[in-house]
């Protein structure tokens, strides 16, 4: 049976104790029924339908809001391929969206980005076949390697300078996948920010973490 969702804001430990709980083993399909996530209506597929169904069993919040999902931690999920040698990550991660005008007055270590990626948990998941989707693992991720945080924070930094110097506007993307993170627009590039310094509008940004830094962060070297 799938707890209520609480009024307060659960830590780390109550959530990952809860995951290792109760989603191990589950089909994530069956468990979206259950807690009332509707994966597909028609030809409307729910493209967030799993990371709102280990929300919810979770016990948290299946909001859009920028504010952090718990007391100390950030709930991301996201899918693996099965490869020969293991799993191998299938897509990136979307952080958090750019807020061009708090960027303006932040420092890296108490960002809204550093906040939401600096202390993780992890739920992977994989599809051993269709309409089965199970649970890998749960990586309770703290970033504390300077030679990972290095490049991380000079890439935010550079992304400041871009809106503090009012250029932002003309870099679509930031990044490769050979780079840690990723500044590209969202997905459906409907969304528009306004540049601080300009006034001008562009299309919305978000940070993403890309596939070479999730294999890091699900290596024990990152957690």
């Amino acid at each position: 049976m799938i707890n209520e969702i609480h009024s307060f804001k659960p830590t780390r430990i109550d959530v990952v104790e809860k995951l290792r709980a109760q989603l191990p083993g589950k089909n994530l399909f069956q468990l979206a029924d259950e807690v009332g996530v509707w994966v597909q209506v028609g030809s409307k597929k729910n493209k967030g339908w799993v990371g709102q169904t280990v929300e919810k069993v979770a016990g948290l919040s299946t909001s859009n809001e920028q504010k952090k999902d718990g007391s100390d931690f950030e709930l991301k999920t996201t899918s693996l391929i099965k490869k020969e040698k293991g799993f191998e990550p299938k897509e990136t991660i979307k952080i958090t969206q750019l807020n061009p005008n708090s960027i303006l007055e932040e420092e890296f270590q108490a960002s809204s980005f550093w906040d939401k990626l600096g202390r993780l948990i992890l739920v992977t998941y994989w599809y051993p076949q269709p309409k089965l989707a199970l649970m890998e693992n749960i990586y309770s991720v703290n970033v504390v390697n300077p030679e990972l945080i290095k490049p991380i924070q000079r890439f935010w930094e550079d992304v400041k300078y871009l809106v503090c110097s009012g250029e932002i506007r003309n870099h679509i993307n930031l990044g490769t996948s050979d780079d840690l993170i990723q500044l590209r627009p969202l997905g459906d590039g409907r969304q528009f920010s306004i540049c601080p310094v300009t006034g001008e509008s562009f299309p919305s940004r978000a940070f993403y973490a890309t596939k070479k830094l999730i294999k890091l962060l699900m290596s024990s070297e990152a957690a």
